[in-house]
């Protein structure tokens, strides 16, 4: 095995799983402020799961900077994972296709 591809796994699962913690806490956050702001923040945070949380963190800086900072960084880490599952995917698959014995 590959230990560059073991890294390359790694990297990539950490990043998802930070990014997503980060998004799920954002939104846990925001869900109940929505709710208190009216019923029209609530439908859009419930119907849109990342970007009504974000709008909603937008219109109300003031109160929920920290909650707009974790879905920022949350939304940032899934695309760095993303890019490098696609970026660095195809090379990676292509060196342990080529270690296969034809049989």
């Amino acid at each position: 095995m590959d230990i560059w591809f073991t890294l390359f796994v790694l990297l990539v699962a950490l990043f998802a799983a930070a990014g997503f913690a980060l998004l799920l806490v954002g939104y846990i956050d925001t869900l109940p402020a929505a709710i208190a702001h009216g019923w029209r923040w609530a439908v859009l945070v419930l119907a849109l799961p990342v970007a009504g949380p974000f709008i909603f963190c937008f219109k109300h800086w003031d109160v929920c900077a920290r909650t707009g900072r974790q879905i920022i960084a949350g939304t940032g880490l899934v695309l760095i994972g993303l890019a490098l599952l696609y970026g660095w995917g195809p090379h990676f698959a292509e060196r342990i296709i080529a270690g296969i014995p034809n049989s």
